[in-house]
């Protein structure tokens, strides 16, 4: 599927290459592009189909006549979102007006109902839905004892329909042929959360390699060395506090080990932040059909409250008073990682407790500069352009560049000078079509009358 996608964005380039003035679809006028790590002057970009093909000082940009034409005066463009930690099943099919109403135009699922995920994908792909880029990696891999657990547990007390998410692997020999299974469908990566034991883990990774999927997961029970030995392409949530050195110097010699080999980490802070309110406003969160707690409750799905109802169960005062001390350490990692020079992304988990689709990428930005230190252009960066590289689309999306796929939020203030202007979302252009903030608040509307939001059809009984 991917490289067939290839091909066509190949053949649009060589068609656009072949007219000398081509006729735009949109033009965005006298707008402040933002690059990597600074402003640019205002700058006007034609828009053809669902590429950029024309971007450069205004007053040397013809726009051709009939061209619908946005108005970018004090206003500032960046790159469409990237959330690089998902579970769309949890969050369901109505949560993708979500994240593009809220400048998300590309997610990384990390685990999730395959056969489903990839109906809503072709329905975005096709424009039968609107929705963001998916990129997924089908049903999370699992130890066989992890599995046998769930199925032990009684079906009033596990929501999600466990059977159609997750595979059990109990032996190398079995992950080899999961693996080759699942290589002959339409997955972008594999994603495994927990492993039987350390053989599997590593026939895991051997097999991942030998059919070019990248594997991206939880870091294992294993000493970090070992999960670099092994080869793993992706870390989520960071690492086991107890298999990392206490040494701050060999911490960091650890890091820049990881850090030449390639290998990003997906913090997912604002996942931390939101489990470690108090259990008294997470209660409220949850029972609050009307949203007179948070306004974003009313956009969620039916099986998303039944699963964070499931979630609250398992948030206890002991766990409560034992977190926060942890955070801050996991926090201090985060900052040792980028000072090795590791790349971390902004991905949200969201479908976690009090995570919302959309919304919560913008706290996870506004994370990266408050907890890790990062600049304004820094952690933005790393939620578009260093995003899109390691999901291998670079070329495509993430930057604002001729050429290049039209996925860009336009705002209403400098988000260099304050990264909460990342909020202040005016219009939304995906794969070229754009959306206005007034069609935006449709969009959300639309949402909160959503088959999903009124029945959960999906969750077990």
């Amino acid at each position: 599927m991917m490289r067939l996608l290839g091909l066509f964005c190949a053949a649009a380039l060589t068609a656009q290459s072949c007219q000398r003035e081509p006729a735009a679809s949109l033009a965005i006028r006298a707008v402040t592009v933002l690059a990597a790590s600074r402003s640019s002057n205002p700058a006007t970009l034609l828009i053809r189909g669902d590429r950029i093909v024309t971007i450069g000082p205004t007053d040397q940009v013809r726009i051709p006549a009939g061209t619908p034409v946005i108005d970018g005066k004090d206003k500032f463009l960046i790159p469409g979102l990237i959330d690089m930690h998902v579970h769309l099943s949890r969050t369901r099919a109505s949560s993708m007006g979500l994240f593009v109403a809220n400048g998300v135009t590309t997610i990384r699922d990390m685990g999730g109902d395959y056969e489903e995920l990839r109906g809503w994908r072709r329905a975005v792909m096709t424009g039968m839905s609107i929705g963001p880029r998916i990129l997924m990696a089908g049903p999370i891999l699992e130890s066989q004892t992890t599995i046998d657990r769930m199925r032990r547990d009684p079906p009033a007390k596990r929501v999600e329909p466990f059977e159609r998410t997750r595979i059990g692997i109990r032996s190398p020999e079995e992950a080899r042929a999961v693996v080759d299974r699942l290589a002959q469908t339409e997955i972008d990566f594999l994603k495994f959360r927990t492993v039987q034991d350390r053989q599997t883990y590593v026939a895991l990774n051997d097999a991942a390699n030998a059919s070019g999927i990248p594997l991206i997961g939880h870091a294992p029970s294993l000493p970090a060395l070992a999960v670099l030995e092994a080869g793993q392409d992706g870390i989520e949530h960071g690492f086991p506090q107890s298999f990392v050195p206490r040494s701050r110097e060999q911490r960091l010699a650890l890091w820049r080990r990881f850090a030449a080999a390639g290998v990003p980490v997906t913090p997912t802070l604002v996942a931390v932040e939101r489990i470690l309110q108090p259990l008294d406003h997470l209660r409220a969160v949850v029972a609050d059909e009307h949203g007179t707690v948070d306004p974003r409750r009313r956009y969620l799905a039916k099986f998303l409250i039944r699963d964070w109802r499931e979630q609250l169960l398992l948030v206890s005062a002991a766990r409560q008073q034992i977190l926060p001390a942890s955070p801050g350490q996991r926090f201090d990692e985060f900052r040792e990682m980028r000072e090795a020079g590791m790349e971390l992304l902004v991905g949200t988990d969201a479908g976690t407790l009090d995570v919302y689709p959309g919304w919560s990428v913008h706290d996870e930005i506004a994370l990266f500069v408050a907890r890790l230190g990062m600049t304004a252009a820094e952690a933005l960066d790393r939620a578009t352009r260093r995003s899109a590289l390691m999901l291998g689309i670079g070329d495509s999306v993430g930057t604002i560049e001729r050429g290049k796929i039209a996925d860009l939020v336009l705002l209403g203030g400098d988000p260099l000078r304050d990264i909460a202007n990342t909020r202040r979302i005016e219009g939304v252009v995906l794969r070229g079509r754009y959306y206005a903030r007034s069609e935006l608040e449709r969009i959300r509307d639309t949402v909160r009358f959503a088959p999903d939001i009124q029945v959960d059809r999906w969750g077990r009984r």
